[in-house]
């Protein structure tokens, strides 16, 4: 196989889960046993996030290589599997023009990534119309449940928050707790999105059918005043 960058995102947790989206797409692929196949890899450069392109690509071209060196895969026998990336920088501008400019190529047969939510949202509602599956570690926040209505081509890699609101849910039932309030990190700053914490609680307080006393901070910011938060916060849980 070879990979590129391209100049103008999910970290898969075996090569197993890599084989049988191969496997699955290729069997649309018109009898043509020998088809090359590649991967699009979407993801930003900023090795400050979670899941930047140097932490997931190593794993990716080791997954290639194992597929490619296992002969019980008889369905990519004859098949070249080809790796390209680009940087989405986590922006809802450069990242759906990235899998944009990958389509109209011709350069792509299965999305690995976006990985930011503003990114994944809307290449998952192009990719379905496009007949390109979508494989991610992100995705996670309530969004992207509705896979039939909107995002049928996505596979999420990591389960979803909402799953960690019907798990609070049943703790909160199990010893009876009546009284809480929500303490998350968002950002200040509207042009930085929501935080990951933001959707996590956002999928806790969906499922919870009520509306708690909640209360956000930023992290980042120094002269966040935490001891007045949490007196706010002492009024209203337990």
């Amino acid at each position: 196989f070879w990979w590129q960058r391209l100049e103008v995102n999910d970290d898969l947790k075996s090569h197993k889960s890599l084989y049988k989206s191969l496997s699955e797409h290729c069997a649309r692929c018109e009898n043509d046993n020998s088809r090359n196949i590649t991967i699009a890899v979407l993801a930003p450069v900023n090795d400050t996030l979670l899941y930047s392109l140097n932490k997931i690509l190593p794993s990716i071209i080791y997954a290639v290589s194992s597929l490619q060196a296992n002969s019980k895969y008889s369905s990519l026998a004859n098949r070249t599997i080809n790796v390209l990336f680009r940087d989405t920088a986590c922006s809802s501008t450069r990242g759906p023009l990235a899998a944009f400019d990958f389509y109209i190529k011709g350069m792509v047969d299965v999305f690995f990534g976006p990985l930011c939510p503003y990114v994944l949202a809307p290449v998952a509602r192009y990719a379905a119309v496009w007949d390109i599956p979508i494989i991610t570690a992100g995705g996670q926040n309530d969004n992207f449940d509705f896979k039939q209505s909107h995002y049928p081509l996505l596979t999420r890699m990591n389960g979803a928050y909402s799953e960690i609101g019907e798990i609070l849910l049943q703790i909160l039932n199990k010893f009876h707790w009546k009284v809480l309030a929500l303490f998350y990190h968002n950002y200040d700053e509207n042009t930085k999105g929501n935080s990951d914490c933001f959707f996590t609680l956002g999928a806790v307080f969906a499922r919870l059918g009520t509306k708690p006393f909640h209360r956000n901070f930023d992290e980042t910011n120094p002269e966040t005043d935490y001891k007045r938060l949490l007196q706010e916060l002492s009024l209203s849980s337990r």
